[in-house]
């Protein structure tokens, strides 16, 4: 009789350990299924920084594998493309930036010689310049009724993912959600649209 209740106590010992894991793995699902829908509805969040860059915040998306493949075709061909699998996929930014320049140039005449039939001919070449260095320069003729344009525009993004803790009363504890900040060094640049994927087993 004391075997059997033994073996009954370890086998509810065993039992109870067993339901403890899938609550807390269940509990995990539901918090990663929550934070989700959270970012899915929050809009990106742009913002100027103190030196008025142009930047944005966006809550990360938390996709297992599977999620990834299944809502995110594209971008899984365009890992494929470069030779990295999805199942080793940590995780995946896109940011969308958008350059607006505005500038009044003068236009400068320059003397073009050319030679046709061994007869030396000469033309004026109307032409402009106009730099920012070192993040725009935009480089210009006019002649014959066309415009010839070079424009060249130099752009560093500072990407920064962090936890963001979750908050009781004064105290921080644990992980609420994982969040990306994007900065655009480039004056000229507007950050428009950001995006952050971190993918899970």
């Amino acid at each position: 009789m004391k075997k059997y209740l033994i073996i009954a106590v370890v086998a509810l010992a065993a039992l109870s350990v067993w339901l403890g894991y899938l609550l807390i793995e269940k509990d995990s699902e539901y918090s990663r299924l929550q934070h989700n829908q959270e970012a899915l509805l929050q809009e990106v969040q742009m913002y100027k920084t103190q030196e008025g860059k142009s930047a944005a915040s966006v809550l990360g998306l938390q996709l297992s594998y599977n999620e990834l493949e299944r809502h995110y075709k594209e971008k899984c061909l365009q890992a494929e493309e470069l030779g990295v699998k999805v199942k080793r996929l940590q995780s995946m930014t896109t940011t969308g930036t958008e350059t607006h320049l505005e500038a009044s140039v003068p236009i400068r005449d320059s003397i073009v010689y050319s030679m046709r039939d061994s007869i030396v001919y000469v033309d004026t070449l109307k032409w402009f310049a106009w730099r920012d260095p070192p993040w725009v320069e935009v480089r210009g003729s006019i002649g014959n009724g066309v415009v010839d344009v070079r424009v060249q525009s130099n752009d560093t993004l500072i990407q920064l993912v962090h936890r963001v803790p979750k908050r009781f009363l004064f105290f921080k504890f644990g992980t609420k959600a994982i969040r990306q900040e994007i900065v655009s060094m480039n004056p000229h640049t507007a950050v428009k649209y950001a995006e952050y994927i971190e993918v899970t087993k």
